[in-house]
């Protein structure tokens, strides 16, 4: 008599996230948004079967861009939703983060991954998000004051009086100018899963605004003389 080995199958963890890809491109109703999620679905097969646990939207961005998949900031738009909720389920499936996970941990990271209560954890790192925030701003300030001229005297001369006035971006040094440019890159702020919105603020993935409307605008009219006040 032959033995008959049973055969099992193992689960399929990402069984809910699978069911939302299919119905999200059974119900695509164009071939472009079809070759999205496929894209979409290889990209997180990708990243699981490297081990990786990053499945925030800058990386998930950064790797679909490369193969020629929509645009990261194409998903945190409203459209963008459905490729979020796939992400999201996916994401929790495989014990993965949606949030940005830089390449190696600091040591205050090291420390609050010791924090065993999630809301102490958090709380703390509420805390010192909110002391960096306020750093960059004391930073900012900081060089801003440097370059005022107090107590300089105005001359009367007519040859003086018809010297035109600098803009204050012409005034700030290269290096000063070079920073700002570089603190308002997109590419950049992305990778740290932070976005520039219509209005001029910067906002991290959740929708937290850590810099206020025009903020962005500003910086450019300090980088770029003549430009608009408002809008960004």
């Amino acid at each position: 008599m032959t033995k008959v080995i049973p055969t099992t199958t193992a689960p399929d963890v990402v069984k809910d996230a699978r069911q939302l890809y299919r119905l999200y491109r059974d119900a695509a109703n164009r071939p472009s948004k079809v070759d999205n999620l496929d894209r979409l679905w290889e990209v997180l097969d990708s990243i699981r079967n490297e081990g990786g646990r990053d499945y925030s939207i800058a990386e998930i961005g950064r790797r679909l861009e490369s193969i020629g998949g929509p645009k990261t900031q194409s998903m945190r738009n409203a459209q963008g939703a459905y490729f979020r909720e796939i992400i999201t389920a996916y994401a929790n499936a495989v014990n993965g983060s949606t949030r940005y996970i830089a390449a190696s941990k600091s040591r205050v990271e090291q420390a609050l991954d010791l924090v065993s209560d999630p809301s102490v954890r958090a709380t703390l790192r509420m805390a010192i998000e909110e002391g960096r925030r306020l750093k960059i701003v004391n930073d900012n300030l900081h060089a801003a004051f440097k370059n005022l001229h107090v107590g300089v005297s105005l001359s009367t001369t007519s040859e003086e009086a018809g010297i035109k006035q600098n803009s204050p971006g012409q005034q700030l040094p290269q290096r000063f100018r070079a920073a700002l440019a570089k603190g308002i890159d997109e590419t950049r702020l992305a990778q740290q899963g932070l976005v520039v919105e219509a209005d001029g603020s910067i906002c991290n993935e959740v929708g937290d605004r850590l810099f206020p409307p025009s903020f962005v605008t500003a910086i450019l009219a300090v980088l770029i003389p003549g430009i608009p006040g408002g809008g960004c």
